[in-house]
């Protein structure tokens, strides 16, 4: 089956080839976190259903960001900045999901939650009416006021994909396992994104700015993405009713180091530790320029890039099971 990602088409592969290849080591190793989870949060809601002692999981959802882009405008200038991501193929990054997956149920445990076992949980009663789609690897776009991403989603091996809404779902069924579980359904969607893409300079005040900026900057992390209800960050659906676990951690969960390499078209490919790029409308002696562009092809190391998508994740697995021991009743 061939599927196409990306920049116009940029990132492509075949994902039978794909999984001919060897995966990196990093995928059994231990996860190392690559800093303590946060405790300062900008929001924490709870709503719906308790956060009991017992939990099941038959929904992961991980958010793979592969081209990422911001333009800003003045009245005369525009500046861009427009990335893609390359290297990351569909087994490996299926692999990442697996693998988070299975950390997440680690730290729960760890925790002093009890999971119940996918096998315990689709033998009870109402398991059979979950409305789930076959869990193959899906790519959505989305766009707000000039930032521009498109990210591929990614399922545990086994577990299905949930219908994405604003409307919650599959709340019948999730209340009836709830009930004769005795246990509280957790469903949480996590992202890897490999750079932050900034723009500025745009806006009202655009008459009185010093022109247009964009820059991007590599980095694997855990951070926001744009769009509506169903890509927020930071969200464990808990339960029935719709209830949701949010929170917002002040900045991005970073994993830190380099994990390919960055080529923009003027000279050689560069590491990701030394990628960075920016560009300015505003030329100095010469004044404005209508338009400033930084492009740029991120290459990724499939070892390093396994390694660090691990560790944004596990940090993020952390950071939920820490809210929802809180949460606990």
């Amino acid at each position: 089956m061939k599927w196409v990602l990306g920049v116009a088409g940029m990132w492509a592969c075949m994902a039978g080839a794909a999984a001919a290849q060897p995966l990196p080591a990093s995928l059994a190793a231990p996860i190392v976190l690559p800093s303590q989870p946060p405790a300062k949060f900008t929001r924490n809601i709870l709503a719906g259903d308790k956060v009991r002692t017992r939990v099941f999981v038959p929904s992961y959802r991980v958010s793979f960001m592969v081209s990422a882009g911001a333009q800003a405008r003045t009245t005369d200038t525009t500046a861009s900045a427009d990335t893609v991501l390359s290297g990351a193929e569909p087994a490996l990054i299926q692999a990442i999901t697996d693998r988070a997956y299975a950390d997440f149920l680690e730290r729960l445990a760890a925790a002093g939650f009890t999971v119940v076992t996918p096998e315990e949980w689709r033998a009870a009663a109402g398991a059979d009416q979950l409305k789930a789609g076959a869990g193959d690897i899906e790519i959505q776009k989305m766009g707000n006021l000039g930032a521009r991403q498109a990210y591929a989603l990614v399922h545990p091996t086994g577990l299905g994909s949930w219908p994405e809404s604003a409307m919650p779902v599959n709340l019948g069924p999730v209340r009836t396992m709830t009930r004769v579980l005795d246990a509280t359904m957790l469903a949480p969607r996590f992202t890897v994104n490999y750079a932050h893409v900034k723009a500025s300079g745009g806006g009202p005040m655009a008459i009185v700015s010093r022109g247009a900026q964009a820059s991007f900057q590599p980095g694997i992390h855990g951070g926001p993405v744009i769009g509506g209800f169903s890509m927020e960050p930071w969200r464990v659906r808990v339960g029935q009713h719709g209830g949701f676990l949010e929170y917002k951690v002040d900045g991005s969960l970073e994993a830190p180091g380099a994990f390919g390499s960055v080529s923009s078209g003027r000279g050689p490919a560069v590491s990701t530790a030394a990628g960075a790029r920016a560009v300015d409308t505003w030329s100095g002696r010469l004044g404005y320029v209508s338009h400033a562009s930084a492009t740029g092809r991120f290459e990724v190391d499939p070892e390093a890039y396994a390694r660090l998508a691990l560790q944004a994740l596990a940090l993020q697995n952390q950071v939920a099971v820490n809210e929802l021991a809180k949460a606990r009743r």
